[in-house]
């Protein structure tokens, strides 16, 4: 019986690694592959590569469990930091007076972990909404705030509500004697604020792309 051609053999591999060929075709390859070191290598290539494809990745439950507990750890702790430092500092922010070094320690912290806060939230919809929408409001009341301090003009209610989104949580940069008041502290959270806005939008635009990707 004449032997299979090499030029018949690699055209129907493909065929016999997908076990698609009759079973003399297949005997008549396994046959060839047997003499032939050529197509044997080229199988074995073939082979090679499809199942490397086809290989799923494994799937670390462990690992996937321990990193969505940092994360919403992470999370907690940084909202609870964050609204423990406009606590400390709401008192000394309606005084009026000059920030003491525990106040502005109390802002670093309060700007170091909304920042984690807007990282950390960055893979949860909700969360970076959330994020948005706060630090939206707090640039709001930052240049509300500035514009105020800079006219002379406000009143009660204003002054609550830039009180609790900027005036407390920055007070703390009031402690540098540079400052020439609330004006200038009002400006520096105008800035920082629109950081934070720009941001969480940021996140907020690429985590929908993903999801319209999906």
């Amino acid at each position: 019986m004449e032997k299979i051609k090499c030029y018949l053999v690699r055209d129907l591999l493909p065929l016999y690694i997908d076990k698609a060929c009759s079973e003399q075709t297949s005997a008549d390859i396994e046959e060839h592959l047997e003499s032939c070191a050529d197509c044997r290598k080229l199988y074995e290539e073939m082979n090679s590569n499809i199942l490397t494809a086809f290989h799923a990745p494994e799937f670390d439950s462990k690992k996937t469990f321990r990193h969505a507990r940092n994360s919403i750890l992470g999370i907690i702790l940084a909202l609870a930091v964050i609204i423990s430092c406009v606590v400390i500092n709401s008192s000394g922010s309606w005084m009026g007076g000059r920030a003491g070094l525990v106040n502005f320690i109390v802002t670093v912290f309060y700007i170091v972990f909304w920042s984690i806060f807007t990282i950390k939230s960055r893979r949860y919809e909700p969360l970076i909404k959330f994020s948005f929408i706060i630090s939206l409001l707090s640039f709001l009341s930052s240049f509300i705030g500035l514009i105020m301090t800079s006219l002379h003009i406000g009143g009660f209610i204003s002054a609550i509500l830039i009180s609790i989104l900027s005036g407390s949580p920055f007070y703390g940069l009031y402690f540098f004697t540079a400052l020439g008041g609330w004006n200038d502290l009002y400006a520096i959270a105008t800035i920082i604020t629109l950081a934070w806005v720009i941001l969480a939008w940021h996140y907020w635009a690429e985590l929908k792309q993903m999801q319209t990707e999906l």
